[in-house]
């Protein structure tokens, strides 16, 4: 049992290790600001769609922690530091007690780290600007553009002004002032439409 703890302490550590210094629990958000522009179907109910982003699923999210390569990672880790421990520190200790305490020290430690790095990068998720959560929303034209021309508009996105690239397919102009209607994102610019064409 003692290589079974040792193997596992080598590999679930080393990986630990290389997550530390190499970033391996990072988070990547590319995917989120390089997307397709995604259009919809404008409805007749305007508050549909300006709400279409603030609403958000009252359920809680919960993922078996056993399909994760943290856990495994974290979990192994643990599991063989508590093996071989306790068969170097208690040689009298019953190979059986000591399996089943690293098990559940590994299990649990496993299932804590995971829960830890997922609230985490739940966090971090909310407090990014992702571009789904532009899309539906009112802005404020604040560089003039028109079809041949790109400009700039003003959106309220969580509790703060967000200027960003602007572009239409309206024949209209935008003038400085004008309210337009997110539908669309395209890599670092947002797709708009005027109001009048929304109605």
């Amino acid at each position: 049992m003692l290589t079974l703890y040792l193997f596992c302490l080598a590999i679930g550590g080393g990986f630990v290790i290389l997550s530390a210094f190499a970033g391996f629990d990072g988070i990547d958000f590319d995917s989120d600001f390089d997307m397709d522009v995604e259009l919809y179907e404008p409805k007749k109910d305007a508050e549909t769609l300006t709400s279409r982003t603030s609403r958000k699923s009252s359920k809680p999210e919960f993922h078996l922690p056993f399909f994760s390569f943290r856990f495994w990672t974290f979990g192994s880790c643990f599991f063989g530091l508590t093996g071989f421990l306790l068969t170097k520190l208690n040689p009298l200790l019953p190979p059986a007690v000591i399996l089943a305490i690293s098990l559940g020290i590994g299990v649990s430690f496993g299932t804590i780290i995971v829960g830890i790095l997922g609230k985490l990068r739940r966090q971090q998720a909310n407090s990014l600007i992702l571009s789904e959560d532009m899309i539906g929303l009112w802005g404020t034209v604040e560089i003039p553009f028109d079809q041949n021309c790109k400009g700039k508009v003003r959106l309220y996105l969580k509790e703060s002004m967000v200027d960003v690239v602007a572009i239409t397919e309206d024949t209209q102009s935008f003038e400085k002032g004008d309210k337009v209607f997110v539908v669309g994102r395209s890599h670092n610019k947002v797709l708009v439409i005027s109001e009048e064409n929304l109605n």
